[in-house]
């Protein structure tokens, strides 16, 4: 599953009236990637974004 794949995963359970806006292509490999695209639509989106892809690092860490 690739790092977008989750994000939107997560997006979709954390946030799902605004998992649509949130959504990024599946195909994005890098946390910074997603970050960009998201903040392009709004500095809003863009904080969300990075506090989901947060929560994903952490689950990575085990923590």
């Amino acid at each position: 599953m690739t790092i977008a794949e989750r994000y939107n995963a997560e997006a979709v359970r954390l946030l799902p009236h605004m998992a649509e806006s949130l959504a990024v292509q599946p195909t994005f490999t890098t946390a910074n990637g997603i970050d960009e695209i998201v903040f392009r639509r709004g500095e809003f989106l863009g904080g969300m974004a990075c506090a989901i892809l947060a929560m994903i690092e952490k689950q990575d860490q085990g923590a």
